[in-house]
């Protein structure tokens, strides 16, 4: 997980953007309004009692509110491109570039409902918030079940009580999510990765909210699933292979600037450049290349790649 500065997405918006989420909400609201005429009429048509009244007006609008907000996905689904130029096309949560999804945009704060909190309405108010907003592949945003893992957000948004969640656009609760935030700074050096791949918290405290957090980030975003896992250690790998035959070269007094070794760097620039679209899990690879910044020639590599 790489940070992604969420302020620069404001600078991308479409000079319509405000027009566009206006229009939608005037949907919404008019969606709303017309269930809870049709509900008030069928009350008196059906001699309701006020309680009875006032429970089906408040699931009708519930109801209406979900389905008119499902129905304008277009509008997020428009910021697709704007979001994934921010992470060069990968997903922010585990950095890899093969998405598979037509309109690839997770609610952090979901929209409709808290998995883990049942008398939550969602987050319906952050629906078309950009702020809210986050590039995701299909299998860190979609349910999925192997064998050896189980993830997908979906609708998990879990978090440290108290606080409690904030239920309603007025709450002003200091949310604590048990979620990693690839827009928090901070939550984005809360993982690493061992030499089987493996994502795993950067923290051995198990007792501590930065361990949970990773380990409920690592199951909830799918992190290591199979053909990830594996992904991961071959990169691993072949950084390992690239650093020793560097060395190698190096040792037998080849020269510093010879087309070989400029090949090998050229190589792991590529793996941990984030900029490249050609590879994936840049920060796994990063890590991976760190173990031997004791060498000057990776040292100075590091220093100069941004992060």
């Amino acid at each position: 997980m790489r940070y992604i500065d969420i302020d620069e997405v404001e600078l991308e918006l479409p000079d319509d953007w405000d027009d566009k989420v206006a229009s939608a909400w005037a949907f919404v609201n008019r969606k709303v309004a017309e269930a809870e005429v049709a509900t008030s009429a069928k009350g008196v048509q059906e001699g309701w009692d006020a309680q009875r009244l006032a429970t089906e007006l408040l699931n009708a609008a519930g109801t209406a509110l979900k389905t008119a907000i499902a129905s304008k996905s277009d509008v997020w689904g428009s910021l697709s491109e704007v979001l994934a130029k921010q992470s060069n096309g990968k997903c922010w949560y585990c950095e890899t570039n093969e998405l598979r999804s037509d309109n690839p945009i997770d609610h952090f704060r979901p929209k409709g409902r808290v998995a883990e909190c049942s008398d939550h309405p969602g987050y319906w108010w952050l629906a078309f918030d950009w702020r809210n907003f986050r590039f995701a592949c299909t299998y860190c945003n979609s349910r999925r079940v192997e064998v050896d893992t189980a993830g997908g957000k979906q609708d998990h948004f879990p978090v440290f009580t108290p606080p409690d969640w904030n239920k309603t656009p007025q709450d002003n609760n200091q949310e604590r999510p048990k979620l990693l935030d690839p827009t928090d700074p901070d939550d984005c050096e809360l993982l690493a990765f061992n030499i089987n791949g493996l994502a795993t918290p950067n923290c051995s405290d198990q007792t501590s909210d930065n361990y949970k957090k990773a380990i409920e980030s690592i199951e909830r975003f799918h992190l290591n699933h199979g053909p990830t896992k594996k992904a991961r250690m071959a990169i691993r790998q072949k950084i390992n292979q690239l650093v020793a035959n560097t060395n190698d070269l190096l040792q037998q007094g080849v020269a510093a600037h010879s087309q070989q070794i400029k090949s090998n760097k050229k190589e792991l620039m590529k793996l941990i450049r984030p900029s490249c679209t050609q590879t994936k899990f840049n920060t796994a690879a990063r890590l991976y290349l760190n173990e031997f910044a004791a060498l000057p020639w990776v040292k100075s590599m590091l220093d100069r790649e941004p992060q």
